[in-house]
């Protein structure tokens, strides 16, 4: 499988080099790897101060859905676009 890479511009993914003519190529499949978000990561090691903090986080998330404080993902949306003007 062939890797290619690429970055957002505008909105828009756009490829870092030419791939292939599409005839001579299979077809394109996306996948997102983002080396550094630790997603992937089994186990991930906090200090007890960094666990608290990390606790208290969620928990304060939690009751602020209980509370109805929560954006639909519209609502986010449009915040960040009346932010950056789109």
């Amino acid at each position: 499988m062939t890797k290619l890479s690429a970055h957002l511009q505008n909105g828009r993914l756009v490829l870092d080099e030419d791939p292939a003519p599409p005839s001579d190529r299979p077809p394109l499949h996306l996948v997102i790897d983002d080396e550094g978000d630790d997603l992937d990561v089994e186990e991930i090691d906090l200090d007890e101060e960094e666990l608290d903090r990390l606790e208290a986080v969620i928990e304060e998330s939690i009751q602020q859905i209980a509370r109805g404080e929560v954006y639909t993902a519209d609502e986010v949306m449009s915040r960040l676009r009346a932010i950056h003007g789109r």
